[in-house]
């Protein structure tokens, strides 16, 4: 009966045109292809040349190839006619159609208070217009993400009408939606299935009650395909809740996302086994307002994190239980609820899932719920008494082992004492060596302290008085004494004679690389003779080459985020998060080299062993220096000679 009537209204349209509109108007095809048929013909607008041109073949094998230009261009009287026509009036033919589009968003076209949203041609074509059903149409449902990301893909149109986010149609490409299409699935939904109202073209505000995906009716657009899941959400408590209003809900967008809707065997969908529990159930379970708000248990992601199965799903297992292997996924209920696999009394039969033979008592266990107040006031007993056992315990068990250490590194500061011995380094040395420690650590402590605030250490430190007025101050001084020793220590290299002598000895050589590949060998067992070394070997020059190269980039990107605004408006503002990155790797560099590469060599290496006390005294014992470096032995006996000579000379 539509059609009929949608057809008798076309045909008195054209009727009236032939009648009145005479012999002189271009009526017919060929007359108009007698200049649109030039692909040259173009017209200038505000965006640019227009072209003009129009591929009779493609007008011909179009829905529309059956009638004559001037059944829709109907403002032509005259040839030639005005440069601009009006626009064609599709509601001259599809008038309800015409009419449900006006009503929508899209409406605002014609109704003139938007000037850029889409029009008919825009998401149909213009002389190219091919049946819904033809694969070629621009509205076929596989090619309706295409047509609709002209505009929605667009930043700039996006931000312009105030759109909530940028590109939905190239995240639905990437949905299980989209990917049906390209399997061969012709009735998938496609925009136009889920955004249309009832079948029309009447597209309406997410915030219209009568919106499809106005989050009231969501469950029910993905109803229309989902229906026996959508029957059991609607029955459980997320679908009680959203039937009474309640804005926090969930619907079905919420847990499956909105275009990028994924399998949940994909391993990045939020609903694949390993990170349900985490990406859909936490965000809304572990939100203080919400909770607090509708009265649910605080603790429910936090203690399911601390459990066995929490901990087991966080590192891959796919048989641990995450949240709706107890809970379920679309059919969950309030625990008192008699439908609930957590009601007690389906406890056994969804424990014995997992726990074959599951008893009542076994599910009587507490996993991640409230306990009684005797099992709370238990557990902090419990957690006390611990807490002191373990403070109390360790606490003496490193007092003991740090008076053992103590006592052998008196020992050993004492065979240096009476000892010959081989000055290394001299005062200065000692003393910049002593402020590199000093500042060094204070920065590594306060700089964590601010990138990683949950480890422990650095909650007692805030809990102490390092807050982050205090934190910032002392890194602050830290780096600017680290500086300071740089500079002093360029100066020192420089400018005094001890300072270049030391400098030379620090200088990497082609026998560095063969003592690296001897010490190797060494401890390998392939070689029997021990490597001898130079005052300085392979492991103290890149030491030192790595100390300058990290106290470089640190004072560089230090300053730049000391001074953020003049370092933007100087370099441009991706300095600024680019310094950002490279000040904390560089840290972490800096921090494992010293734990792992020169704790080893000072403290742990056995020959060291309690520690190095170069770094205290300067000195190193002469049989120290004549077992592992005799070609600094050599060296410093050929420099007596020689001054042996020139004093007796």
């Amino acid at each position: 009966m539509k059609r009929r009537r949608t057809g008798v209204v076309r045909f008195f349209a054209v009727l009236v045109l032939a009648v009145f509109g005479g012999t002189a108007f271009a009526q017919q095809t060929d007359e108009c292809m007698e200049c649109h048929s030039d692909p040259t013909l173009v017209r200038e607008t505000p965006s640019g040349p227009e072209t003009l041109y129009v591929d009779l073949q493609v007008f011909q094998n179009s829905i529309h190839g059956g009638l004559e230009c001037t059944d829709c261009h109907q403002g032509i009287e005259e040839l030639p006619h005005a440069e601009r026509l009006e626009a064609v009036n599709c509601g001259t033919c599809h008038e309800e159609i015409y009419r449900d589009c006006s009503e929508g968003v899209h409406g605002r076209e014609y109704s003139g208070e938007e000037s850029d949203v889409a029009c008919c041609s825009d998401c149909h074509g213009t002389h190219n217009i091919l049946p819904v059903q033809d694969p070629g149409s621009l509205v076929y449902p596989a090619n309706q993400a295409e047509t609709c990301a002209k505009c929605h893909s667009d930043p700039d149109f996006v931000r312009r009408h105030g759109l909530p986010k940028i590109s939905p149609p190239d995240a639905y490409k990437s949905s299980v939606h989209y990917q049906a299409f390209l399997r061969g699935i012709s009735n998938a939904p496609s925009c136009f299935d889920c955004h249309g109202l009832q079948g029309s073209h009447k597209i309406l505000p997410l915030n219209d009650p009568a919106s499809p995906v106005h989050r009231e009716n969501i469950p029910g657009t993905c109803g229309r395909c989902h229906q026996k899941i959508t029957v059991q959400y609607m029955e459980s408590i997320h679908g009680q809740r959203l039937q009474k209003g309640i804005s926090m809900a969930p619907t079905c967008v919420t847990c499956h996302g909105e275009h990028v809707i994924q399998s949940p065997l994909n391993p990045e969908s939020p609903t694949y086994y390993l990170n349900v529990s985490k990406k859909v159930c936490s965000p809304c379970h572990q939100n203080e307002v919400l909770n607090e708000r509708y009265g649910l248990p605080k603790d429910r992601v936090v203690t399911y994190a601390n459990s066995y199965h929490g901990l087991a799903v966080e590192r891959g297992s796919k048989t641990a239980a995450n949240c709706i292997s107890c809970h379920g996924i679309h059919d969950i209920f309030d625990s008192a609820d008699p439908r609930s696999r957590v009601n007690v009394a389906n406890l056994e039969k969804t424990c014995g899932q997992c726990h074959p033979g599951a008893s009542t008592q076994f599910t009587q266990v507490k996993v991640h719920t409230y306990r009684t107040p005797v099992e709370l006031k238990a557990a902090d007993i419990i957690r006390s008494i611990y807490t002191l056992l373990i403070v109390v315990t360790i606490g003496g068990m490193i007092l003991h082992n740090l008076i053992v250490f103590l006592f052998y590194i008196r020992r050993k500061y004492r065979q240096i004492q009476v000892e010959p011995t081989v000055t290394r380094f001299n005062r200065s040395m000692v003393l910049q060596h002593a402020v590199l420690v000093l500042s060094f650590t204070t920065l590594v402590i306060t700089g964590f302290a601010l990138k990683f605030p949950d480890w422990m250490i650095f909650k007692l430190l805030l809990r102490v008085g390092l807050d982050e007025a205090a934190r910032s101050l002392i890194h602050r001084i830290a780096g600017t004494v680290l500086v300071i020793a740089s500079f002093y220590h360029l100066f020192w290299i420089f400018f005094n004679r001890h300072g270049r002598k030391e400098f030379r000895s620090m200088l990497p050589s082609l026998q560095d690389l063969y003592d690296l590949r001897e010490t190797v060998q060494y401890y390998l067992g392939k070689r029997r003779e021990r490597p001898q070394y130079d005052q300085y070997n392979y492991i103290e020059k890149a030491e030192y080459w790595a100390l300058i190269w990290g106290t470089v980039v640190m004072a560089v990107t230090g300053l730049i985020l000391w001074f953020p605004v003049w370092s933007a408006r100087l370099f441009g503002a991706w300095v600024v998060p680019i310094a950002e990155l490279i000040h904390l790797y560089e840290a972490i560099l800096a921090t494992l080299a010293i734990l792992v590469w020169h704790m080893f060599w000072v403290i742990f290496y056995p020959e060291e062993y309690p520690m190095s006390l170069v770094w205290l005294t300067g000195k190193m014992p002469r049989e120290e220096v004549e077992h592992s470096r005799r070609r600094w032995l050599e060296k410093m006996t050929e420099e007596e000679e020689r001054e042996s000579v020139r004093i007796f000379e």
